[in-house]
């Protein structure tokens, strides 16, 4: 199967969907990350899962309008997670509060897009059928998503020649690093902050496949991660927040 870097992907899914009709744009609200007593305790993730079922929060920023999304997508490893992106693999059924994500065959895995009618605040309730590789689990338990509300930083007009700097402030109740994203056309860039504010800066050189005169796609990520071990096997959960500002490249 294709090797999907995660984060690329996600990059491409919200790029496909940006021209979705606006949502209110209201912030989602994050609660405590306890799980029902039915299922296994979640930990903070340590890598090495054999699967990533993400729920994420998903903001359009251009000209100043706000819209909101979401998105589900899940991914089944035929190895545990490292820093190299695994390949991904089918794992039977998979379903989120009772409704079914569909399997897509050109990347192997599951998404779901314009996914707010499904209140992915929680509760949630992940049950996956299984495949010959993949075992038959279900996990419950309450999302906690990061915020931000540093938006209003982000430039409208960025130019290659001098380099881009972006500024990441307003990001609270995040637990892992920040991924700032620079995606034009088939290009794209990527750094992160260790912690949840800071500044990242591009160079001239480093944006030189970057075509000017077009629009600039910034991408502020943001994801909690957990852990829940079934059947001896770690599984991956992750709920994300992920802000787009539209901008334009000279």
């Amino acid at each position: 199967m294709k090797k999907i870097p995660f984060l690329i992907l996600i990059s491409a899914l919200l790029f496909s969907s940006c021209d979705k009709k606006s949502k209110t744009p209201s912030q989602p609200s994050s609660t405590g990350g306890s799980t029902t007593t039915s299922f296994p305790t979640l930990s903070p993730s340590t890598g090495g899962d054999m699967c990533a079922l993400n729920t994420t929060y998903t903001y359009f920023d251009y000209d100043g309008n706000v819209s909101k999304d979401s998105m589900v997508i899940a991914s089944f490893y035929a190895s545990p997670s490292t820093s190299v992106p695994p390949t991904n693999i089918f794992g039977g059924m998979v379903f989120l509060n009772g409704i079914s994500i569909p399997f897509h065959t050109n990347s192997s895995v599951y998404y779901k897009l314009d996914s707010l009618s499904m209140n992915l605040s929680g509760p949630l309730t992940w049950s996956v059928s299984g495949s010959g590789t993949v075992t038959a689990f279900s996990q419950a338990y309450t999302p906690s998503y990061p915020k931000y509300t540093g938006g209003n930083l982000l430039p409208d007009t960025c130019i290659k020649a001098n380099g881009i700097t972006i500024i990441v402030s307003g990001v609270t109740n995040n637990q892992n690093s920040v991924t700032v994203l620079l995606r034009s056309s088939t290009n794209s860039v990527s750094k992160y902050i260790l912690g949840s504010n800071g500044t990242v800066n591009f160079s001239a050189s480093e944006l030189s496949s970057f075509t000017t005169n077009q629009s600039l796609t910034i991408g502020i990520y943001l994801t909690n991660s957990f852990t829940a071990i079934h059947n001896g096997v770690k599984h991956g959960f992750q709920n994300g927040l992920n802000y787009q500002k539209i901008s334009f490249l000279k």
